[in-house]
């Protein structure tokens, strides 16, 4: 059984009792900055002309046009960090995935802009998609679990802390990254022990890079 934290900063971070796995985000995320760079500046552009003009036109289908790349790329993104997760499972003799349940929860996510918050929901969904297809498809079982208090409680002493920033740390001295704490959390609510103390016997996270290369927008 391997417990998944969907997140922002790391598209995956998985753990299947032994090993802790961290899909790193950087490039996904440098897609993200990029879009936003995009529809600001197009906007501007657009703003400055006057409505249904053939220029107005012109630039709004240029806009949508240098969007669509990169959705494509993040999409493109996306596939490859899916695909080596779910053969890293099949490798490993994985039976059963067990995604933290984002509904309800992602709603009350605080982004500067609506269009972020909008982007990242997409996301959300189209990895827990792309997951349980592929699983599915070699045989693995994938299963949904409410996700809450998984970030928030500790693996060595079981109670409950709001992670600051990046970083997961707990009164009682106890400190891991703040996903691998709820990908443990997330599998170890899946087996009825959340709150059970793990921390002695977890090994350090291993991180996984996406080897892509960025196309112009």
């Amino acid at each position: 059984i391997v417990g998944v934290d969907i997140g922002e900063i790391h598209p995956m971070v998985s753990h299947d009792g032994v090993i802790a796995e961290i899909f790193n985000g950087r490039y996904i995320r440098s897609l993200y900055r990029l879009r936003n760079k995009v529809i600001a500046s197009m906007n501007t552009k657009i703003g400055r002309c006057e409505r249904h003009s053939k220029r107005w036109w012109h630039l709004v289908r240029r806009k949508w046009k240098r969007i669509r790349t990169i959705d494509n790329q993040i999409m493109d993104g996306l596939h490859k960090h899916t695909t080596k997760f779910v053969k890293s499972c099949e490798s490993r003799g994985i039976g059963t995935i067990v995604l933290g349940d984002l509904t309800g929860i992602r709603d009350n996510i605080k982004a500067r802009k609506k269009e972020r918050q909008k982007l990242h929901q997409w996301a959300f969904g189209k990895i827990t998609q792309l997951i349980t297809y592929k699983a599915k498809a070699l045989g693995i079982k994938v299963e949904l679990i409410n996700e809450a208090y998984t970030s928030q409680t500790c693996l060595n002493c079981g109670k409950r802390n709001k992670p600051q920033k990046r970083s997961y740390k707990c009164k009682c001295g106890f400190e891991h990254h703040r996903d691998g704490v709820g990908a443990i959390n997330i599998r170890q609510k899946y087996l009825g022990c959340l709150g059970t103390p793990v921390a002695a016997t977890m090994a350090s996270p291993v991180g996984i890079r996406l080897e892509c290369r960025r196309c112009s927008a």
